[in-house]
């Protein structure tokens, strides 16, 4: 609803060409109060929690490594497993701090982290024809493939969505500025 609003008064100060001053000066402040101003979108909703440790499947699959390794390499895999989870950590700690900094990233984070997948199943969709074409190619995707580039879909819209809030809030700042200190944009 926010960015809805935010696009809307964007959009008018861009195509009302007759609108005054002071009326241009306050779709700035309006804007400024949707992008600027705590929304609250998780109000009613459980913090999410910074992971103790990564993924089972994760683990498992570096439990995995190091018995197939010989025991010359295993003090290596440990260390190398050791410094992944160490970053891991840090950027889980580093986004939770960008969280507390932007709700729309909360909030987009707290949507994706609720998510819930069946890991045996998934429905395939397109026309028949498509259906077909893939039974008969033998290339239906498994379900973690599909989880996979659902996820990574979902996190580049997510990034374009943040990526453009941090673009228009900044392009806001700068023409608050002008306001404020009579510039124009012809000369800053």
């Amino acid at each position: 609803i926010t960015i809805d609003r935010a696009v809307d008064i964007a959009s008018n100060l861009v195509t009302e060409e007759n609108t005054n001053e002071s009326t241009r000066i306050e779709m700035l402040h309006n804007l400024e109060r949707l992008l600027s101003t705590p929304q609250n979108y998780n109000r009613d909703t459980t913090p999410l929690s910074i992971p103790q440790k990564p993924a089972q499947s994760y683990l498992d699959a570096y439990a995995q490594y190091r018995n197939r390794v010989t025991i010359l390499e295993k003090p290596g895999a440990m260390l190398v497993q050791n410094g992944e989870i160490n970053a891991w950590r840090d950027l889980k700690k580093d986004e939770k701090a960008r969280e507390e900094k932007d709700e729309i990233r909360a909030a987009l984070n707290y949507y994706t982290s609720n998510l819930n997948f069946d890991p045996d199943r998934f429905s395939l969709t397109g026309t028949k024809e498509e259906k077909s074409k893939l039974i008969r190619a033998d290339s239906v995707p498994d379900v973690r493939s599909v989880i996979a580039s659902d996820m990574g879909l979902r996190y580049l819209l997510r990034n374009d969505v943040l990526t453009a809030c941090d673009d228009a809030r900044a392009e806001l700042k700068y023409l608050l500025k002008l306001q404020e200190g009579g510039g124009s944009k012809e000369t800053d």
